[in-house]
């Protein structure tokens, strides 16, 4: 049975802090890290301590950082989490800054909200070779890992110069379930087979009539 550690618990849709709390309190224990934005900036560096009083492990803060290098390494050493992203697009000398500031720090590609179509658009590049050179400046930069979606996954964990880069999935669903306002999607064991280390899932979870059985029923469900 795959262990559900594999699980960061997205509490994106959530904006009741103490909604939030007894979620935690439910499921925290089960899962590798909870991840959170709104609630960081609506209740500040606080919600934090409160969601590991509440049983996470681990805290994200998913600010995706983007900015010249000295703001953005103030800003990551003022979020009181354990990992926070950077936007790879922001370049090598801002996520080297960031990183200095002693955190987990994983660095986002193109985000999984993006088409293809958009994709091209934006950088006037293919997806792949967009994804490709931002984790190359990424890992120059050296971050912990790359947050990629699972149609990008594979590509990543098959290239030998990302070997030791851990690979944090978002855009996770089941079979059948509501893919919303993501674009680049996957199962969550066709994700864990094509190399990722973590899944970043929410609704699925957060509003389920039962938390703990849909995360325990997650590698199931397929």
């Amino acid at each position: 049975m795959i262990n559900n550690k594999k699980i960061i618990l997205a509490l994106d849709e959530i904006r009741n802090l103490e909604e939030a709390i007894a979620l935690v309190k439910k499921v925290g224990h089960l899962v590798y890290a909870v991840k959170i934005h709104n609630l960081y900036d609506k209740f500040g560096p606080d919600v934090v301590r409160l969601l590991k009083e509440a049983g996470a492990e681990k805290v994200w803060v998913d600010f995706k950082l983007y900015d010249i290098p000295n703001t953005g390494k103030l800003r990551a050493e003022s979020i009181t989490a354990d990992i926070i992203t950077v936007h790879a697009s922001g370049g090598v000398k801002m996520m080297q800054e960031i990183v200095a500031s002693g955190k987990e720090i994983f660095a986002v590609t193109a985000l999984t909200s993006f088409s293809s179509s958009e994709v091209q658009q934006i950088y006037n590049k293919d997806l792949n070779d967009v994804v490709l050179t931002l984790a190359r400046l990424a890992k120059e930069a050296g971050v912990l890992g790359i947050v990629c979606s699972p149609r990008e996954v594979k590509m990543l964990r098959e290239n030998p110069e990302f070997k030791d880069l851990m690979l944090i999935v978002p855009g996770i669903r089941s079979a059948g379930v509501d893919i919303n306002d993501q674009s680049r999607t996957s199962t969550p064991l066709e994700a864990l087979k094509n190399g990722a280390d973590y899944l970043v899932i929410g609704r699925q979870i957060t509003k389920a009539d039962d938390p703990v059985k849909a995360l325990l029923n997650i590698f199931i469900a397929e």
